[in-house]
């Protein structure tokens, strides 16, 4: 025991920023690589998907394509105005549109965990 005692102390995260700085803290595991963790994510992301498409066929097409357009896109979300020119109504028009279907939207989608 006295050995123990008597060895070097080591900082739990290292004393350098360097990835190759020994530290005990390196060695332990990643909680989000449980695979429970895992097996929770994906099936959480399967139930949002599925929810997100029940609830964008419960709209009528105009809705829904403007929240795709606005929401959905990866790149180059269209504008209120692109939309308004798009359907020849006002910008306004096009956000009261989008805000009525995103509520209902939300009112169908399962609450976050």
């Amino acid at each position: 025991m006295e050995t123990r005692l008597a060895g070097q102390e080591l900082a739990f995260e290292g004393e350098r920023d360097d990835d190759e700085a020994y530290a005990p803290v390196h060695y332990l595991a990643d909680e989000a690589d449980e695979p429970y963790r895992v097996l929770e994510a994906v099936e959480s992301e399967r139930v949002r998907t599925e929810g997100l498409q029940k609830a964008l066929a419960t709209l009528d097409p105009r809705s829904r394509r403007i929240v795709e357009a606005r929401w959905l896109r990866e790149k180059d979300a269209a504008t209120l105005h692109d939309l308004a020119a798009e359907f020849k109504v006002s910008a306004e028009r096009i956000r009261q549109i989008e805000a009525k279907a995103l509520d209902k939207m939300r009112k169908l989608l399962p609450a976050p965990a």
